[in-house]
């Protein structure tokens, strides 16, 4: 063999060999960040990092449009508290001495109403 020849074998060894090892540190960091705990702890920091941005965004909200929020926050509890408040109010327009609806007299009073309505 000629020794230019074999130079550039040797040259062309050492560059194979130069891309294979960074072929295999390529592939050691991309094991290292696909790696389940670490896409784990990655999505968990992602995620507090958004519901901060979203509470800031929220409370600025907030302290733009008070009155709305007090709005909404009023409808929400209203809603949620419907069957208690409902039951509270016919509580009170309720007369005391009516009985409840199921008893004997129920049918006969409702009929004597309708009387006095058809004429």
């Amino acid at each position: 063999m000629s020794g230019p020849s074999h130079v550039r074998i040797a040259r062309a060894r050492g560059d194979a060999d130069q891309a294979r090892a960074r072929l295999i540190a390529t592939i050691e960091e991309v094991k290292a960040k696909l790696a389940p705990g670490r896409l784990a702890s990655n999505a968990v920091q992602s995620a507090k990092d958004k519901t901060i941005v979203v509470a800031d965004e929220a409370v600025a909200a907030v302290k733009e449009r008070p009155g709305l929020t007090a709005g909404i926050a009023t409808a929400a509890a209203l809603y949620i508290a419907r069957k208690p408040l409902f039951a509270a109010v016919r509580g009170l327009f309720s007369s005391p001495d009516a009985g409840p609806e199921d008893d004997d007299e129920a049918p006969r009073r409702k009929a004597g109403a309708m009387e006095k309505i058809n004429g």
